[in-house]
């Protein structure tokens, strides 16, 4: 591979993995052809009060018709933007170069500012330019790794400097400059590493609600095994009050005939025991019927495909490089989950996460999911299979445990958490690594038959 095309590769990578970083729905908000109308009003109203209130002239000195024009390129590429995605919900591949030639456009408007300025009203941009760079940086995830809305905005602080009025402009972009393009780094830096530690916050809250769910799990399989030893005698006790009943009969004639007691008395005593028996029975009844009632489930009806895709975006964020494809065959779109589309949502994303990650050393290059119906049992059947470097065999050999992992840095709660979430929805979890390579998990769920 030559150097050109290296390079060529790197930068395509950086440019993916930016792109994917990005909160599509935050910057879809902040560049709507409303708020580019706006703009388009306020900020040459600003402009003419900054050039021809009274007392604006010492302070600012600005010449109106250049600011304006150094204002055009980014209202032109902001509203351009805006209608090209109006009403969608996902940023086009060509859109993105709009967000970065008018996210450029825009700082070097306000540097212009700064240069076109008399010295007070170039502090008061400068101030504006440092704010706006920073806003940036954290809407837009600026990091060295992905450093292309820096250098746009590198390329804006050169070519405004060249409208320097004087040296003291030129020393003012010798500090600010620099300062707004590290600021833009740093808040950039910063929203990646809050994301990621968004992530890892989720990824342990899944794991404590999966060690609740277990144990609420064996708390609920001690009380139905006690439930149906105590509802497997009801056979038998029914059997001894219906024994007793006919013994109370017989007991009614051998009494008369014997003239042990006066009738009425001896009648009297045999229907006492005979009402006490029947409300024994109907006790028995009802204590059945709250036990079966106790014994059942409430799984919720989740639609998987919102959920896959979901996983999909949000793992391919982390990970630009993994190409993540789902495919879900007819029929198999739905599973009966306990705690619903949350409780499914962690399992998956910890499973693909698992294999993005790999060992640690070396990661899958790609993840397929695969939903269909299992056809011997009707279940849901989640396929997950990757190319990674699979499981150790010592591994597949002894059962999933917490806090095992074979990661530098791993936790070992992503697969032990997913398995305990699976076996509280009444699902299994298994795992094998594949003839040619990686790993497979295959997950299997009731579902709703129709």
């Amino acid at each position: 591979m030559t150097l050109p095309t290296r390079w060529r590769r790197i930068v395509q990578e950086s440019f993916k993995r930016w792109v994917r970083s990005q909160d599509t729905q935050e910057v879809l908000a902040a560049s709507t052809p409303q708020a580019w109308l706006s703009s388009a009003v306020v900020i040459p109203a600003v402009l003419a009060l900054a050039t021809w209130a009274p007392g604006a002239k010492p302070f600012f000195d600005l010449p109106f018709g250049k600011a304006l024009a150094c204002l055009l390129p980014a209202l032109v590429l902001g509203l351009g933007f805006g209608m090209m995605h109006r009403g969608r919900q996902h940023i086009e591949d060509r859109g993105w170069p709009y967000v970065l030639l008018g996210t450029a456009a825009l700082h070097f408007f306000l540097a212009a500012l700064m240069a076109l300025a008399a010295m007070p009203g170039a502090m008061v941009f400068a101030a504006v330019l440092l704010f706006t760079t920073g806003y940036h940086g954290r809407l837009h995830r600026v990091a060295p790794s992905q450093p292309f809305l820096a250098l746009g905005s590198v390329a804006a602080l050169g070519l405004a400097s060249l409208m320097a009025r004087d040296e003291p402009h030129v020393a003012l972009f010798a500090v600010m400059g620099p300062l707004a393009v590290i600021l833009e780094l740093y808040s950039g830096t910063f929203a990646l590493k809050h994301d990621q530690a968004r992530a890892e916050a989720e990824q342990l809250r899944a794991a404590v609600q999966a060690h609740i769910l277990e144990q609420q799990e064996r708390d609920v399989g001690r009380l139905s095994q006690a439930m149906v030893q105590i509802l497997g005698y009801n056979h038998d006790i029914n059997n001894a009050l219906m024994s007793a009943s006919a013994a109370a009969d017989i007991l009614s004639v051998m009494g008369v005939q014997r003239n042990a007691l006066p009738r009425a008395e001896f009648e009297e005593l045999v229907r006492e025991l005979n009402e006490g028996l029947t409300r024994i029975r109907e006790m028995v009844l009802e204590i059945r019927q709250k036990g079966r009632r106790s014994v059942s489930s409430d799984p919720e009806n989740v639609h998987i495909i919102p959920v896959l895709e979901s996983v999909r975006t949000s793992v391919g964020w982390r990970f630009p490089d993994v190409h993540i494809q789902v495919k879900v065959e007819e029929q198999a779109s739905h599973a009966l989950v306990r705690g619903g589309i949350t409780t499914l949502r962690r399992v998956v994303e910890n499973l693909v996460l698992n294999a993005c990650e790999g060992d640690g050393a070396r990661g899958a290059g790609k993840v397929d999911i695969l939903a269909r119906s299992e056809p011997y049992s009707g279940r849901l059947e989640l396929v997950i299979a990757d190319d990674g470097p699979g499981f150790p065999p010592e591994r597949l050999k002894i059962p999933i445990e917490g806090l095992s992992t074979t990661k530098p840095n791993g936790t070992g709660l992503g697969l032990y958490t997913s398995e305990c979430l699976i076996r509280a929805s009444g699902g299994t979890l298994e795992r094998n690594n594949r003839p040619g390579g990686g790993a497979q998990l295959r997950i299997l769920l009731p579902r709703e038959l129709r």
